[in-house]
């Protein structure tokens, strides 16, 4: 905090004027004094930062007024503080000169002491106004900064979501889009080296790196046992897999907050469409050739295709750097562009080592009353002068009608708490958005009871407003606020608390913005669910049964569960009698049906081929899963039949109970497993409990065994 401006540096080589202005200002201020300008230089240089104004007299001795002010000049030491030339002269080019260097007024001697007094008070609380009124915009500016920051954060955050989505749903270890990001950004830059051709901005190398988050989001759509088949796909489930590219294109599409930004929606859209095109047109799903391909999307393509090289895939262990290395050069993964090629091989050796390292609001307006015709602590401040304020306020009337005009075409909320007051004051769009008023008198009391926030993030926000100080001046949080429609909405509630730089520990006021991310929030929600949901079967897939078993061992205690493996015995003759298409649609009836069996509180998921996994809450009585497994078969075989499949369908079911055979959801999938397992040498149609015999049995896993096959 800069220090009060409490001194008054007077120069003049007349001890009697001096001691007259002393006499004026001594009640209110400490005094400097100098007899001539070079005095007065070294006091500006010692005390500038507390020297309120300087009054200097022209002729002086040993260095004159207007000398000692351009070397104050030429040492930036008048730039916040003002100057009063006292003089006898009245050349004007003398004055003229004055005003050149920075004067803002000239008395003329003999002076008038209550004329002079006035005139400096004003000119005093002008300059301090002044300051704080660009230490206001500063701090504005550097919120807004901020703010623009943590809103890109955020974007960021939100395409991480998604591709983390994408990438657990891929089997990815969750570090895939950071090292293509980062190897993109590193090969764009090298690019831009060696070719002028090539070279980009900063801010258009973030952006290029920042789209290679979301190249593979059509993955969604893809059928996980395609997904994550170990073996080679066959040619329709290859022709299957390619269609991500596209899929991927209609899902960007869809969120419309990419689009804001159309410079940067053209990289994520290009990357995600053409990041498996290859420079001889051998690629898909356009087969461009050569600079028909973007350059950024063949670097891309290119980073995509080294860390698969050298990463664990479900289909394949990792290759080493240098064998990577060899088989990229070898054209064993499809042609590149021989110039990137060159390129990616001049940094290849570095790669490693970088790949490993750790690296990787609309301004709001203020209402402050004006200074004059008050008392600040205890002193006497006079009225400026009518025609500088009448301008000043234009001014700031303006600025005013600016910024509501902006808040107007933003769509979001501002508000200003004035605390010393109890008021509230909002933008118009509160009005619009919730039908009440924009001025909230007795603000605190309202706050308390507010009937547009939810009741637990009101508490949450109560509990955060305890927390605000100077150290600790804002929040940003995320809440559920009700409409005047009575709909609940998702807004992001940015908080900035204003404090009295003059009395430590006294807040002036709350300001803040609230914006809706609603959509948003909703299309990851939509992006989570189709994330987690089999796209045959519409059941939950098996990240989605992981992560719900997950959550039912954290909540159990007493509560007894199941947890089952289910198997439809001899379906892959129905897919080898009468294709897939066939099967898949026997495969949904068989889905429904063992639906209908289950409660409405149990998980079932599909976790592959005809493998299911059912999680069965609050079990009274152990029998229930045989029940439910004698149940199945009947309603499978009748299936069978309904649909003419020439093939003896039934079910073979092994089980788990929580907490007997486990308290840990590997343990419990594990001996459902095995359980499963012995249904099946059993010769099928068998429904399993897991046992301590079945550890000395040898044992291989069905859905690996399934998976294999």
């Amino acid at each position: 905090m800069e220090r009060q401006k409490d001194k008054i540096l007077i120069v003049d080589d007349v001890e009697l004027n001096r001691a007259i202005l002393c006499e004026l200002f001594a009640g209110d201020y400490e005094i400097l004094e100098a007899d001539n300008g070079k005095t007065s230089v070294e006091l500006m240089e010692k005390y500038h930062d507390e020297i309120a104004i300087v009054l200097m007299d022209i002729v002086m001795p040993v260095m004159n007024g207007l000398e000692a002010l351009e070397i104050m000049n030429a040492k930036g030491l008048t730039e916040k503080t003002p100057i009063f030339l006292i003089t006898a002269e009245s050349s004007n080019d003398e004055i003229s000169k004055g005003f050149r260097l920075g004067v803002v007024d000239v008395i003329l001697k003999p002076f008038n002491p209550d004329n002079i007094c006035q005139r400096v008070n004003n000119i005093i609380e002008l300059y301090r106004y002044r300051y704080k009124l660009e230490k206001l915009v500063q701090e504005q500016i550097n919120k807004i900064e901020k703010q623009n920051e943590q809103l890109r954060n955020f974007n960021v955050a939100m395409i991480d979501t998604l591709s983390t989505i994408v990438e657990f749903r891929d089997c990815e270890s969750g570090q895939h889009v950071q090292r293509i990001r980062q190897l993109t950004k590193i090969m764009l830059k090298e690019m831009g080296r060696q070719s002028p051709e090539y070279r980009l901005p900063d801010k258009t190398i973030e952006d290029i790196s920042m789209a290679a988050a979301l190249h593979d989001i059509g993955k969604i759509a893809i059928p996980d046992y395609i997904l994550n088949k170990p073996g080679k796909l066959t040619e329709d489930e290859f022709a299957v897999m390619k269609e991500h590219t596209l899929y991927g294109c209609d899902i960007l599409e869809s969120i419309d907050s990419l689009k804001q930004n159309q410079e940067q929606y053209r990289y994520h859209y290009n990357i995600c469409r053409w990041h498996h095109e290859k420079w001889d047109g051998s690629g898909y799903p356009d087969g461009l050739i050569g600079k028909e391909i973007p350059i950024y999307a063949q670097i891309f393509s290119l980073a995509d295709c080294y860390d698969a090289l050298t990463s664990v895939r479900c289909y394949k262990g990792a290759f080493s750097h240098e064998e990577s290395v060899q088989m990229i050069e070898a054209g064993k993964c499809g042609m590149f562009n021989p110039e990137l090629l060159q390129c990616f091989l001049k940094i290849a050796p570095i790669l490693p080592d970088i790949l490993q390292s750790d690296d990787g609001l609309p301004a709001v307006v203020y209402h402050y009353q004006h200074p004059h015709l008050e008392r600040l602590n205890g002193k006497k401040c006079y009225s400026c002068d009518m025609d500088k304020n009448s301008r000043i306020a234009r001014l700031l009337e303006l600025e005013r009608e600016k910024q509501k005009a902006l808040f107007a075409m933003s769509g979001d909320i501002f508000f200003d708490f004035d605390v010393s007051k109890d008021t509230i004051t909002f933008s118009d769009e509160y009005k619009n958005t919730f039908g009440e008023e924009c001025l909230i008198n007795n603000a605190r009391a309202y706050l308390s009871n507010d009937v547009h926030i939810v009741r637990q993030d009101l508490a949450m926000l109560q509990s955060l407003h305890s927390t605000l100080s100077e150290n600790n001046p804002g929040y940003i949080r995320d809440v559920r606020l009700i409409n005047k429609l009575g709909e609940e909405r998702w807004y992001r509630l940015h908080v900035n608390s204003i404090w009295d730089w003059e009395r430590s520990g006294v807040m002036l006021s709350l300001v803040g913005r609230l914006f809706s991310i609603d959509k948003m929030k909703r299309e990851i929600g939509q992006w989570k669910k189709q994330a987690e949901s089999d796209t045959l079967t519409q059941l939950g897939n098996r990240a989605y049964g992981q992560r719900r078993l997950w959550e039912m061992l954290d909540e159990l205690s007493q509560e007894k569960a199941a947890v089952m493996f289910l198997d439809v015995d001899n379906f892959k003759m129905v897919n080898d009698r009468h294709g897939h298409l066939f099967g898949d649609e026997v495969l949904c009836r068989i889905a429904g049906e063992i639906n209908k069996q289950f409660r409405s509180d149990d998980i079932i998921c599909r976790i592959g081929g005809d493998e299911f996994l059912i999680i069965m809450r609050n079990i009274k009585d152990q029998e229930l899963p045989l029940m439910k497994a004698d149940d199945l078969r009947h309603a499978i075989k009748k299936v069978g039949h309904e649909a003419d499949v020439q093939v003896p369908l039934s079910v073979s079911v092994g089980v788990a109970f929580y907490p007997a055979d486990g308290r840990d959801e590997e343990t419990l999938l594990c001996k459902a497993d095995k359980a499963l397992y012995e249904a099946k040498k059993r010769g099928k149609n068998n429904c399993v409990i897991y046992s301590a015999e079945l550890e000395n049995e040898p044992f291989m896993s069905q859905i690996t065994k399934a998976e294999s096959e």
